[in-house]
Protein backbone atom coordinates (compact mmCIF):
# COMPACT_ATOMS: atom_id res chain seq x y z
CA UNK A 1 0.00 0.00 0.00
CA UNK A 2 3.05 2.54 0.64
CA UNK A 3 4.29 2.35 -2.96
CA UNK A 4 1.03 3.33 -4.18
CA UNK A 5 0.43 6.45 -1.78
CA UNK A 6 2.35 8.57 -4.66
CA UNK A 7 -0.23 7.33 -7.51
CA UNK A 8 -3.13 8.48 -5.21
CA UNK A 9 -1.78 12.13 -4.04
CA UNK A 10 -1.61 12.21 -8.20
CA UNK A 11 -5.63 11.23 -7.84
CA UNK A 12 -5.69 13.89 -5.09
CA UNK A 13 -4.11 16.51 -7.11
CA UNK A 14 -6.05 15.99 -10.46
CA UNK A 15 -9.61 14.87 -8.99
CA UNK A 16 -9.65 17.09 -6.07
CA UNK A 17 -13.46 16.56 -4.96
CA UNK A 18 -15.31 14.22 -7.39
CA UNK A 19 -14.95 12.50 -11.08
CA UNK A 20 -17.36 11.49 -13.63
CA UNK A 21 -17.35 7.80 -15.03
CA UNK A 22 -15.46 8.07 -17.81
CA UNK A 23 -12.33 9.47 -15.05
CA UNK A 24 -13.10 7.00 -12.74
CA UNK A 25 -12.43 4.39 -15.18
CA UNK A 26 -9.15 5.37 -16.49
CA UNK A 27 -8.46 5.94 -13.46
CA UNK A 28 -9.34 2.63 -11.89
CA UNK A 29 -7.86 1.13 -15.49
CA UNK A 30 -11.70 -1.33 -16.22
CA UNK A 31 -13.88 -1.44 -18.83
CA UNK A 32 -16.85 0.82 -19.21
CA UNK A 33 -18.68 -2.07 -18.54
CA UNK A 34 -17.13 -2.97 -15.11
CA UNK A 35 -17.64 1.12 -14.54
CA UNK A 36 -21.06 0.76 -14.86
CA UNK A 37 -21.68 -2.16 -12.87
CA UNK A 38 -19.59 -1.06 -10.12
CA UNK A 39 -21.94 2.49 -9.85
CA UNK A 40 -25.19 0.83 -10.56
CA UNK A 41 -24.35 -1.92 -7.87
CA UNK A 42 -22.84 0.62 -5.12
CA UNK A 43 -19.97 -0.74 -5.26
CA UNK A 44 -18.70 2.06 -5.34
CA UNK A 45 -20.67 4.95 -3.98
CA UNK A 46 -21.38 7.65 -6.24
CA UNK A 47 -24.46 10.39 -6.71
CA UNK A 48 -26.77 9.42 -9.74
CA UNK A 49 -29.14 12.41 -11.60
CA UNK A 50 -30.20 10.19 -13.73
CA UNK A 51 -29.96 12.07 -17.03
CA UNK A 52 -28.32 10.57 -19.93
CA UNK A 53 -25.22 12.32 -20.02
CA UNK A 54 -22.63 12.88 -17.38
CA UNK A 55 -24.75 10.83 -14.85
CA UNK A 56 -22.55 9.78 -12.27
CA UNK A 57 -20.39 11.78 -9.97
CA UNK A 58 -18.13 9.97 -8.15
CA UNK A 59 -15.73 11.83 -4.70
CA UNK A 60 -12.64 11.00 -5.26
CA UNK A 61 -11.96 9.48 -1.38
CA UNK A 62 -14.29 6.97 -2.55
CA UNK A 63 -11.94 5.84 -5.86
CA UNK A 64 -9.01 5.72 -3.32
CA UNK A 65 -10.70 3.52 -1.06
CA UNK A 66 -12.02 0.96 -3.74
CA UNK A 67 -8.52 0.97 -5.40
CA UNK A 68 -6.85 0.16 -1.99
CA UNK A 69 -9.58 -2.66 -1.24
CA UNK A 70 -9.16 -4.20 -4.82
CA UNK A 71 -5.89 -4.47 -3.74
CA UNK A 72 -6.52 -6.89 -0.73
CA UNK A 73 -10.16 -8.22 -1.46
CA UNK A 74 -10.31 -8.46 -5.76
CA UNK A 75 -13.32 -10.73 -5.78
CA UNK A 76 -15.84 -8.19 -4.04
CA UNK A 77 -15.28 -6.40 -7.25
CA UNK A 78 -16.48 -8.86 -10.13
CA UNK A 79 -19.25 -8.38 -12.43
CA UNK A 80 -22.10 -10.86 -11.46
CA UNK A 81 -22.68 -13.45 -14.22
CA UNK A 82 -24.36 -12.82 -17.80
CA UNK A 83 -23.45 -9.07 -16.77
CA UNK A 84 -21.27 -8.48 -19.86
CA UNK A 85 -23.26 -10.48 -22.55
CA UNK A 86 -25.87 -7.25 -22.20
CA UNK A 87 -23.45 -5.11 -23.04
CA UNK A 88 -23.17 -3.34 -26.39
CA UNK A 89 -20.72 -5.11 -27.86
CA UNK A 90 -20.73 -8.58 -26.81
CA UNK A 91 -21.33 -11.34 -29.11
CA UNK A 92 -19.96 -9.05 -32.35
CA UNK A 93 -16.79 -9.55 -32.67
CA UNK A 94 -15.41 -10.17 -36.11
CA UNK A 95 -16.33 -13.90 -37.15
CA UNK A 96 -13.62 -15.32 -38.88
CA UNK A 97 -13.43 -19.11 -41.28
CA UNK A 98 -11.62 -20.65 -38.72
CA UNK A 99 -14.64 -19.94 -36.21
CA UNK A 100 -17.05 -20.79 -39.04
CA UNK A 101 -15.56 -23.92 -39.62
CA UNK A 102 -15.03 -25.05 -36.05
CA UNK A 103 -18.93 -24.28 -35.65
CA UNK A 104 -19.61 -27.39 -38.80
CA UNK A 105 -21.59 -29.96 -37.53
CA UNK A 106 -20.67 -33.92 -37.68
CA UNK A 107 -22.98 -34.71 -41.31
CA UNK A 108 -20.76 -31.10 -42.67
CA UNK A 109 -17.68 -32.35 -41.97
CA UNK A 110 -18.12 -35.77 -43.24
CA UNK A 111 -19.40 -33.35 -46.52
CA UNK A 112 -16.16 -31.85 -46.38
CA UNK A 113 -14.09 -34.74 -45.97
CA UNK A 114 -15.91 -36.22 -49.08
CA UNK A 115 -15.02 -33.07 -51.18
CA UNK A 116 -11.22 -33.04 -50.22
CA UNK A 117 -11.36 -37.21 -51.40
CA UNK A 118 -12.65 -36.66 -54.77
CA UNK A 119 -10.22 -33.52 -55.29
CA UNK A 120 -7.54 -36.07 -54.41
CA UNK A 121 -8.89 -39.26 -56.03
CA UNK A 122 -6.08 -39.06 -58.61
CA UNK A 123 -3.51 -39.11 -56.03
CA UNK A 124 -1.59 -42.69 -54.93
CA UNK A 125 -2.82 -44.32 -51.49
CA UNK A 126 0.68 -42.81 -49.63
CA UNK A 127 1.83 -38.90 -50.81
CA UNK A 128 4.83 -37.20 -49.84
CA UNK A 129 5.61 -34.24 -48.68
CA UNK A 130 5.75 -32.89 -52.46
CA UNK A 131 2.12 -33.80 -53.80
CA UNK A 132 0.88 -32.21 -50.34
CA UNK A 133 3.08 -28.98 -50.97
CA UNK A 134 0.81 -28.75 -54.47
CA UNK A 135 -2.16 -29.67 -53.13
CA UNK A 136 -2.24 -27.37 -50.13
CA UNK A 137 -0.03 -24.59 -50.85
CA UNK A 138 1.67 -24.81 -47.56
CA UNK A 139 6.02 -25.30 -47.51
CA UNK A 140 7.48 -28.20 -47.44
CA UNK A 141 9.22 -27.21 -44.24
CA UNK A 142 5.64 -27.03 -42.46
CA UNK A 143 4.23 -29.87 -43.81
CA UNK A 144 7.58 -32.07 -43.01
CA UNK A 145 7.51 -29.97 -39.14
CA UNK A 146 3.42 -31.58 -38.73
CA UNK A 147 4.81 -34.87 -40.09
CA UNK A 148 7.43 -35.07 -36.96
CA UNK A 149 4.87 -33.49 -34.44
CA UNK A 150 2.42 -35.90 -35.41
CA UNK A 151 -0.44 -33.97 -36.54
CA UNK A 152 -1.24 -36.82 -39.05
CA UNK A 153 -0.08 -40.22 -39.59
CA UNK A 154 3.18 -40.48 -41.59
CA UNK A 155 6.01 -42.99 -41.97
CA UNK A 156 9.83 -41.63 -42.27
CA UNK A 157 11.34 -43.85 -44.97
CA UNK A 158 14.80 -43.70 -46.52
CA UNK A 159 14.44 -39.78 -44.99
CA UNK A 160 11.31 -39.07 -46.77
CA UNK A 161 7.96 -38.41 -45.20
CA UNK A 162 5.12 -40.54 -46.64
CA UNK A 163 1.83 -39.67 -45.55
CA UNK A 164 -1.50 -42.30 -46.15
CA UNK A 165 -4.08 -40.16 -47.88
CA UNK A 166 -6.61 -41.71 -45.81
CA UNK A 167 -4.94 -40.18 -42.58
CA UNK A 168 -4.48 -36.99 -44.47
CA UNK A 169 -7.80 -36.47 -45.40
CA UNK A 170 -9.14 -37.19 -41.72
CA UNK A 171 -6.49 -34.03 -40.72
CA UNK A 172 -8.55 -31.71 -43.40
CA UNK A 173 -11.72 -32.59 -41.88
CA UNK A 174 -10.54 -31.96 -38.32
CA UNK A 175 -10.25 -29.32 -36.03
CA UNK A 176 -6.16 -29.22 -36.01
CA UNK A 177 -6.95 -28.37 -40.06
CA UNK A 178 -9.97 -26.34 -39.34
CA UNK A 179 -7.79 -24.08 -36.39
CA UNK A 180 -4.62 -23.46 -38.25
CA UNK A 181 -4.54 -19.52 -37.95
CA UNK A 182 -2.90 -18.46 -41.14
CA UNK A 183 -4.43 -20.84 -44.27
CA UNK A 184 -2.71 -20.69 -47.40
CA UNK A 185 -4.68 -19.86 -50.92
CA UNK A 186 -4.93 -22.93 -51.92
CA UNK A 187 -6.14 -24.45 -48.50
CA UNK A 188 -8.56 -21.26 -48.02
CA UNK A 189 -10.03 -22.11 -51.97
Amino acid sequence: MEEQLPFFNEILKEYPRTMSKEQFRKVAHISKATALWLLQSRRVPCRDNKQKTCRYTIKTNDVIAYLQDRCIHPERYMAKDGWYKTRSGYGKSRVTLKDELRALKPEQIELLRQYFETKMADFNDLLTVEEIHGFLGYSQSMITRWCRRKTFKSFLISNRHLIPKLCFLDFLASPASFGIQSKSINHLL
